[in-house]
């Protein structure tokens, strides 16, 4: 199922705090130590972050189900007691084209249901600027996937963000 998506953006420095767009996506400004910040909800438990720190942009999908293990072949349980294993703890950001790139997730249970997963990516990784110039962006796991479709205001607004992301430091 694809979600459409409008990401909200802010203009510079001495832009208004953001609002949360009609789509649900809602900019964060920086506050305390953290780093600006897009989040989305995609589904009644999912949500899709993306964090600027100082030298990277950590990206967390909350909510993670149905995981399944890539060497075992077996599905990873979803309730209070059920354990994670290395091969179902893996995620990528994918632009669209290409094969996504999995890596290895941190995963931590989610008290509403699911798995978060977390990756640190360097904010000049390729997948994060393919999802400007791309018709659609997802956090791929191996589990439930859901595609953003980005229209151009998104890809200008996602290619602002990350903009900015990249000079701070």
């Amino acid at each position: 199922m694809l979600v459409l998506a409008t990401l909200l953006a802010l203009a510079g420095a001495s832009a208004p705090l953001p609002q949360s767009a009609t789509s649900g996506w809602v900019v964060h400004p920086p506050e305390g130590t953290r780093g600006e910040m897009l989040t989305l909800e995609v589904g009644e438990k999912q949500t899709y972050r993306f964090e600027c720190t100082a030298r990277e942009v950590i990206v967390t999908e909350t909510g993670v189900t149905k995981l399944m293990d890539l060497k075992t072949g077996k599905q990873i349980d979803d309730g209070p007691d059920a354990v994670m294993s290395p091969g179902a703890a893996l995620m990528a950001v994918f632009g669209g084209k290409g094969q996504p790139e999995f890596q290895p997730a941190a995963a931590v249970k989610n008290p509403t249901g699911g798995w978060d997963l977390t990756i640190r990516l360097p904010k000049a990784d390729k997948m994060l600027s393919a999802v400007g110039k791309s018709e659609m962006m997802s956090l791929f796991t191996t589990g439930f996937t859901t595609g953003i479709v980005m229209k151009a205001d998104d890809r200008a607004i996602w290619n602002g963000f990350l903009k900015r992301c990249r000079a701070a430091s």
